[in-house]
């Protein structure tokens, strides 16, 4: 088209005809500048079209990720649980003040010196956040769940912070100088010890203040770190069905 309006323009030069010459070279123009305009828009549409396919591989990948990790999430919560519910029983019993319970407290003591951290780990998940992928995604709902995932991963860095500076800074020593810690260890970690030793006067531990608040604050501690990983399993079922629902519009 281009070739035809040149080889017009140098036959209107050839005959003199000027006026129609400027029309022809501005139609030439307007043409190219269309074309110009066309090529960028289907440039645009491809690098769209690109970044849609990048953005939905990684949906089903950060989908396939949280599904897989579904089960840790869940042991870990009942496991936080289970020693919730020893270390409530050990208050119960040195407020009881029975010494008939020892054997009992002798068990649930074990849940004192025991301790789980959030070890999460969803690669895919912040390869996308740090890759600044989030900014390119248009469905608000996932954009908000994603980014308060990510904040609550990094609250889980503080969490676990304290959960071990908890245990080396109060509950150690404690144990190391009131305790034998092979009489009171969970039976999960009890067969890898070597039983013996000095025994443990589980008597003094009644109506003793230090141990009372320790195990009072190791209490409160599981709770928060229950209650964390309760909103944040909340949190992974809202994402996974949205990663779902976005998946399923897709062609």
């Amino acid at each position: 088209m281009i070739k035809f309006f040149r080889k017009i323009r140098k036959n209107l030069l050839a005959k003199d005809k000027t006026s129609k010459y400027f029309k022809y070279a501005i139609g030439e123009i307007f043409l190219v500048v269309i074309g110009i305009l066309i090529a960028l828009q289907i440039n645009n549409w491809n690098q769209k079209r690109l970044q849609q396919l990048t953005l939905t591989n990684y949906f089903q990948r950060m989908y396939e990720e949280l599904e897989s990790s579904r089960d840790n999430l869940d042991n870990l919560i009942y496991d936080i649980d289970s020693l919730v519910i020893q270390n409530r029983k050990t208050l119960e019993i040195l407020s009881s003040n029975n010494k008939d319970s020892i054997p009992t407290l002798q068990k649930t003591l074990g849940a004192l010196g025991t301790a789980w951290i959030n070890d999460f780990n969803y690669p895919i998940i912040e390869e996308f956040m740090n890759e600044g992928y989030l900014a390119k995604v248009n469905n608000t709902k996932i954009k908000d769940e994603l980014q308060a995932f990510s904040i609550q991963l990094n609250h889980f860095n503080t969490i676990d912070k304290g959960i071990g500076d908890q245990y080396s800074l109060t509950i150690e020593p404690f144990i190391n100088k009131h305790l034998n810690y092979s009489q009171i260890a969970l039976n999960r970690y009890k067969n890898s010890l070597v039983s013996g030793g000095p025994a443990t006067d589980f008597e003094k531990l009644f109506n003793n203040l230090e141990a009372w608040n320790i195990v009072t604050l190791k209490l409160e501690m599981l709770i928060y770190q229950k209650n964390s990983l309760e909103v944040f399993k909340a949190m992974t079922e809202r994402l996974t069905n949205l990663l779902n629902s976005e998946l399923n519009l897709k062609p």
